[in-house]
């Protein structure tokens, strides 16, 4: 049974992380181990939430806990390095001493943002647009003239519609109702990743799991070291055919995704499956709405459903 942790119990790692120019500086000056002292500071910042509190206490408790060939003070100037490329927030570290950044608090309220009763915990470190404006109280925001405020306000306004013309009202509501309907649209898609990105996360986390994906895929266990991008593709896969409606719990995503993947014959480059996503779009734009021919695409999506199927019967003879 997993251990209840405040923070997140597993964090993506960018494919490119080794190839990135500010870790390639920081290697370059320490040594490729310098790498593994990173990641485990992230591993820390995560486990505890979007931060952690950085000084010579913690610095000595980290250089004692984490053994690698570099004493103390190395780690120290790493730190120091990893503010100067701006992996860390340079604005924080001096004036908070904290480490964080803006990737690492994208990465995660984006996996935390279905938690109920969340409560952000010292709001000026956040460095996010989005969560700063939303972590303040809105009635701080109200003024005489607020509709909230001044209930006479809201009745005028409603009077003043009773003046208009029957064709603006039409028009206006039409209108009102496109956007409404486009942005319910886009909240419903944005809900439903960060739901898929929850179950991601449970799903890398699950020892069986993973052990049922080598298992099937006969790929060893190096699939999984893109197995959380390649979720992101067959989410795009599942919302580029409207089929969001067909996944409605954990399981559903797993045998949508097993069966899409070995579809895809447990392909693991990212630029073949986003060259298929690609074609899938340009066919979807490009074809005739009068044509009554079946097209590779529709074929390819009825043998994928086949495979959904066929995925979903072992699975259920295999519980994952």
């Amino acid at each position: 049974m997993a251990l209840a942790i405040k923070g997140l119990q597993y964090f993506p790692l960018d494919v490119n992380f080794f190839e990135n120019n500010k870790i390639a500086i920081i290697i370059s000056d320490y040594g490729l181990e310098a790498t593994a002292v990173v990641l485990k500071l992230f591993s820390q910042i995560y486990k505890s939430g979007y931060y952690m509190d950085w000084n010579e206490k913690i610095g000595k408790i980290f250089s004692a806990s984490f053994h690698t060939k570099y004493s103390y003070a190395t780690i120290m100037n790493l730190v120091n390095s990893l503010v100067e490329e701006d992996i860390f927030n340079k604005k924080m570290y001096e004036e908070y001493h904290i480490l964080t950044s803006e990737k690492i608090q994208n990465c995660y309220f984006s996996a935390t943002v279905r938690r109920k009763k969340q409560k952000i915990s010292n709001p000026e470190y956040l460095l996010i647009a989005d969560m700063i404006s939303s972590s303040t109280t809105p009635k701080e925001h109200l003024n005489d003239n607020s509709v909230d405020k001044n209930p006479k306000i809201a009745c005028n306004f409603q009077q003043s519609k009773v003046d208009k013309s029957k064709v603006d009202k039409s028009k206006g509501k039409e209108s009102i109702n496109n956007h409404t309907h486009i942005a319910r649209e886009s909240e419903k898609i944005r809900s439903l990743k960060a739901e898929w990105d929850q179950w991601k996360m449970e799903m890398l986390n699950d020892e069986d799991w993973c052990a049922t994906l080598v298992r099937y895929s006969g790929k060893g266990i190096l699939i999984l070291n893109n197995a959380y991008q390649i979720m992101k593709c067959f989410d795009d896969y599942v919302i580029l055919r409207s089929s969001e409606n067909t996944i409605q719990t954990k399981k559903d995503y797993q045998s949508g995704l097993f069966g899409w993947w070995r579809y895809n014959n447990w392909e693991t480059d990212l630029q073949i499956l986003t060259g298929a996503k690609a074609a899938m779009i340009e066919n979807k734009c490009s074809a005739p709405r009068t044509t009554q021919k079946t097209s590779k695409i529709e074929e390819a999506m009825a043998v994928a459903e086949r495979a959904s199927e066929m995925a979903y019967q072992l699975m259920q003879q295999n519980p994952l």
